[in-house]
């Protein structure tokens, strides 16, 4: 049986009241010598002081934590000194690239003024532009695209760059109807696949040979007629040449839908002096007013990387968001088309020899 606890309080069970003297109190950690209950008259106040019993280290140890707490208050200060510098590397060369690329778009033609002002050749190019790459000149033309009253259009880029080609209805009512030899493609299949399966292997080659495959006919809610447009779609930087032959007469900067860079190159066709020939999506220009070019030979250009944020129609049919060079033959004598102003006319003084990487 656990015997009864005993009641926890102060009071002396004999009901006394216990006197506690001063000198009888003992500290923890001092060491007073013992004085029987007596305080002798002769003790001095030096003897009688509270002295540590012993070292406990208490004050060392306290030394060594505080100086581990400033070195681990320093290493995270200087932690967090390397942090803050790499963020504000990293937001400046962010802040650098954002700047270069509207830089790059407002003026995309590297190296020329970023005007409305067409770029017209001067005798001797200035040695502080660079110079466009030039082309390797290919064996033949590119293959037949299209036709306009006895005018040939060829392919603008090569068959091996070529990735589809579309037809679809220009903006303007200036824009002219083209023809083609080339059959249309099933365009359920062709955008469920992302192709029109072109064998580019069974390519005819030579001067009188038509793009082989089947093309694209792209409708839009636009007043135009159909066929008056053609996208012909191809990687980024794919070289760009002449589909026809004749004299560039403007090259031009522009702002596409009034809000993206973007060239434009105008063609004055042989023979065809009420025809100009536009081409734009373009990069890397090399050819200039005065120029003459080979349709299928020269090349002019690059297939410009457009912005993300046009979604181009050509996209639905192709694994490369679409990118290409747009072709459109418009009326130059209509009433209202402004595309030549600033233009040469072919046959002035201003019109040079071929550009070299048309030889």
């Amino acid at each position: 049986m656990t015997p009864p606890r005993r009641p926890t309080t102060g009071v002396r069970r004999d009901g006394g009241v216990r006197v506690i003297r001063a000198d009888e109190v003992r500290y923890p950690g001092t060491d007073i010598a013992p004085t029987d209950g007596l305080e002798s008259e002769s003790t001095s106040s030096e003897e009688r002081s509270l002295r540590p019993a012993r070292d406990t280290g208490l004050a060392l140890e306290g030394r060594r934590t505080r100086e581990s707490r400033r070195r681990a208050a320093q290493q995270r200060q200087q932690v967090i000194a390397g942090i803050v510098a790499v963020a504000v590397l990293g937001a400046l060369a962010l802040g650098w690239q954002y700047s270069s690329d509207r830089r790059a778009k407002a003026e995309p033609l590297t190296g020329l003024p970023s005007t409305d002002v067409p770029i017209t050749r001067t005798s001797a190019p200035s040695p502080a532009l660079p110079v466009a790459r030039a082309a390797t000149k290919p064996a033949d033309p590119t293959p037949l695209l299209a036709s306009y009253q006895g005018l040939q259009i060829r392919l603008p880029v090569s068959v091996a760059d070529l990735t589809e080609v579309g037809f679809h209805q220009a903006s303007y009512p200036y824009a002219l109807r083209v023809k083609t030899k080339v059959p249309d493609a099933n365009m359920t299949s062709a955008k469920k696949d992302k192709s029109t399966h072109r064998d580019k292997s069974e390519q005819a080659t030579g001067p009188t040979a038509w793009l082989t495959g089947r093309v694209l006919r792209m409708w839009r809610a636009r007043p135009g007629k159909p066929d008056t447009a053609i996208d012909v779609g191809a990687r980024p930087g794919s070289d760009v040449f002449a589909p026809v032959s004749g004299t560039v007469v403007k090259v031009k900067h522009f702002k596409l839908y009034e809000k993206y860079g973007d060239v434009e190159v105008h063609i004055q066709p042989d023979g065809h002096p009420k025809l100009d020939l536009v081409m734009i999506h373009l990069d890397d220009v090399s050819c200039a007013p005065g120029d003459r070019v080979l349709a299928g030979v020269t090349r002019i250009a690059a297939v410009r990387r457009i912005d993300r944020r046009i979604a181009s129609q050509l996209r639905s049919y192709t694994k490369n968001r679409g990118y290409h060079t747009h072709v459109q033959l418009n009326d130059a004598t209509y009433p209202k088309y402004k595309g030549l102003e600033g233009a040469i006319t072919v046959g002035e003084s201003s019109v040079t020899t071929p550009h070299p990487v048309a030889q």
